[in-house]
């Protein structure tokens, strides 16, 4: 598994996603969009790829900057947008050109003055120190190679104000993953095989230097993404995203191995 793969996966996911499609709404529905939020954003922001709605809890005020990691089309980004306000700033991180090009498209569709979208790869951003005030993430984090997992955090609080605000969702692993699940490229690429124990975000957290941890359990049911059967995982409707091994990797129920969490951290006024 390798951030190629990542990137080669999503790249295409572009291609086949966009739209209003039924199951992009219905995953989006099942981890707290409303309606009235995904009517307010260009059509093709909502890809389908979510495991939650960090901006639902995120408190974002207006005036703040706003950081997303792995923004995809934009969603979040441009929820955020209407949050932070004329005087804010919504910024998207992405390393693939497709997506980047996509989420372009949809803030000049949208006519968004207040955002942008970066090149970059979440492990060494392309932001200068205490730039947000907070950084989101929307099933993302979970894709980075496990050895490079702690440096997410290292760059998440480098890149906040003292006193600003981690607000993530994420799919973490309730269990030891099995082989078959860990191993397989079509369930990494779809937010599962790569997910992590929360003791281990706690841990990573910690180290970078975060205080008021709290990771929340939402209990919300991953097997949403498999509604259409050409979906697996956060990959998205219409894509060739499916398990690799026939048995038992097609009915696996992915509530009994991960779950989609809210994650909350804040950084130290120093």
């Amino acid at each position: 598994m390798s951030v190629n793969d990542v990137r080669e996966f999503y790249g295409k996911v572009t291609e086949t996603a966009t739209g209003t499609g039924q199951y992009n709404t219905r995953v989006a529905n099942a981890f707290g969009y409303t309606a009235e939020e995904l009517s307010a954003i260009p059509t093709d922001a909502n890809l389908g790829l979510s495991c939650g709605n960090p901006i639902a809890t995120a408190n974002i005020k207006e005036g703040e900057t706003f950081v997303d990691l792995g923004s995809g089309a934009g969603l979040d980004v441009f929820l955020a947008a209407r949050q932070v306000g004329e005087k804010g700033r919504a910024i998207g991180i992405d390393m693939t050109d497709e997506m980047l090009d996509l989420a372009r498209r949809n803030a000049a569709k949208g006519n968004y003055a207040n955002v942008e979208f970066v090149k970059s790869r979440i492990t060494e951003m392309d932001l200068p120190d205490s730039t947000a005030d907070i950084v989101s993430s929307n099933c993302v984090i979970n894709l980075v190679p496990e050895p490079e997992k702690h440096v997410v955090f290292r760059e998440i609080f480098r890149i906040l104000k003292p006193g600003g605000r981690l607000a993530v969702s994420d799919i973490l692993a309730k269990t030891d993953l099995p082989d078959y699940i860990r191993k397989d490229l079509t369930l990494y690429v779809g937010c599962i095989a790569g997910a992590s124990q929360s003791g281990q975000y706690e841990k990573w957290m910690k180290e970078a230097g975060f205080e008021d941890i709290a990771i929340v359990d939402t209990n919300k049911d991953l097997n949403v993404y498999q509604s259409d059967k050409q979906s697996i995982g956060c990959c998205g409707k219409g894509s060739t995203c499916s398990p690799q091994k026939s048995d038992p990797g097609m009915n696996i129920n992915f509530n009994e191995y991960v779950g989609s969490y809210q994650i909350y951290a804040i950084k130290p006024n120093l």
